[in-house]
């Protein structure tokens, strides 16, 4: 993201909106007047961070404090930029503190610095890169309607999948450059552009970078996105699975490791040859991703992708450019390193989601892991060995004492109470499907 030069006032901004990523990625915080953001002390009650999907507050005191305590936000002036969709109107994205000038703990925001500096203690750092999928649809005010995809500048509606056309991505011209413009603007890099396998489905590649840059990106991106599409007369969705027969939406995630005071890439041998930490790295992915599959695949909704399992990963197998895989490795030369989690959703917290990752891998370096042969041939054919439900996943999640120790047991006990109750609010709902096959019939 670019840096701002100069005071805000020569900017020309009248009001910036401070903003913290929750738990589910949700942008929450406060806008307040250039004169206050440069002169005051911005505060926000800790409780948001106990707040679900459905606006309903956690209510474990031992948890978030009964007092509904304040937090103090503190600007990360690095993300300070112009919202090129508002006139006068900057936004920056904050870290949480307590009073005491304490990190506050249940800060998504906060939880992958933790565990970039357990990186950092060990001479390393991680570098990132996403493949955000994404769906345009139509307007859809009333949530009892399914969605369909965006019509194009052609007026038409597409009812078939037109992977990579050029052609089919052609219809969203108007969308896709005020995308890049606002994309620019805020000084995030994009490299490439893709009409993807469903309906009114675009992927969009973003330039590697340090683990926090790419998170924050991430946040930013999925905002100016739902507003190019708004301004396109649509919807953008990152749901992982928004309409039936269609493929989900993952963001895969590319991750590999540098030495801080080289940056040579530590994936690789001298010969050029996968390394130790390279193996140490993946096997930590293949032991403890099923039991971290909450932060990646966060929502109920999320779960439907895997069981689709239409270009989406159901196991931990690796393989070499074998997209099958959940870890894929690209061909590549020595600097360029890499592996490729393909199992996150595109509906998951950028922050949550490469913390999990970086966690397994950081893991398996500490634990010394091995990684299973990879595989030449499909892994769709072999077990399915992720949790298929969000309520397996958060079981999973709370009985690992390793990923509960390096995330911290109150966010990890927090994060659960939130997502539980989302799960029994779903239950309640009675689908349209039970409606139309169980009516008259049982």
């Amino acid at each position: 993201m670019s840096d701002t030069t100069g005071s805000l006032e020569i900017g020309g901004h009248k009001f910036i909106e401070c903003i913290v990523p929750d738990v589910n990625g949700t942008a929450k915080g406060k806008a307040v007047s250039s004169k206050e953001f440069d002169q005051s002390e911005i505060r926000l009650a800790e409780a948001i961070f106990g707040q679900d999907l459905l606006g309903n507050w956690c209510d474990d005191h031992d948890l978030v404090d009964v007092a509904d305590v304040d937090m103090v936000l503190v600007p990360d002036m690095t993300t300070l930029v112009t919202q090129p969709w508002a006139d006068g109107t900057a936004q920056c994205i904050c870290d949480c503190q307590l009073i005491n000038g304490e990190n506050l703990d249940l800060a998504p925001r906060s939880i992958l610095k933790h565990i970039i500096g357990k990186f950092e203690d060990l001479g390393l750092r991680p570098v990132v890169a996403q493949e955000a999928e994404f769906y345009l649809v139509q307007n859809n005010p009333d949530p009892l309607y399914p969605l369909r995809a965006a019509p194009g500048v052609s007026g038409r509606i597409p009812n078939s999948p037109r992977s990579f056309q050029i052609e089919a991505m052609a219809e969203y011209a108007p969308f896709i450059e005020t995308m890049h413009q606002y994309a620019s603007a805020q000084g995030i890099e994009l490299t490439g552009t893709i009409q993807e396998m469903g309906e009114g489905q675009i992927e969009v590649n973003f330039m590697h970078a340090d683990a926090l840059r790419k998170a924050d990106e991430m946040f930013y991106f999925k905002r100016l996105a739902r507003q190019a599409a708004q301004d396109s007369g649509f919807h953008a969705t990152f749901m992982a699975k928004p309409m039936t027969h269609s493929p989900g939406s993952a963001m895969h995630l590319h991750q590999s490791l540098v030495d801080a005071e080289t940056g040579t890439n530590v994936f690789a041998d001298a010969d050029g040859e996968f390394s130790d930490r390279f193996g140490a790295y993946l096997g930590g992915l293949q032991k403890y991703t099923p039991h971290i599959m909450a932060l990646l695949a966060p929502h109920v909704n999320s779960y439907r992708r895997f069981e689709s399992a239409e270009s989406c990963p159901t196991n931990v197998e690796w393989g070499i450019d074998n997209r099958t895989t959940g870890f894929r490795v690209p061909r590549s030369d020595a600097p360029a390193t890499r592996i490729e989690n393909r199992i996150p959703g595109s509906d998951n917290n950028s922050y949550l989601a490469i913390a999990a990752s970086l966690g397994c891998g950081y893991l398996g370096l500490m634990e010394n892991l091995k990684p299973g042969q990879p595989i030449k041939e499909s892994a769709w054919d072999l077990d399915y060995t992720i949790p298929r439900t969000l309520r397996e996943s958060l079981e999973m999640l709370s009985s690992c004492e390793p990923l509960v120790d390096l995330f911290g047991e109150r966010f990890i006990k927090l994060y659960v109470d939130i997502k539980r109750r989302e799960i029994d609010a779903f239950s309640e709902v009675v689908t349209a499907w039970e409606r139309e096959h169980l009516l008259l019939t049982v």
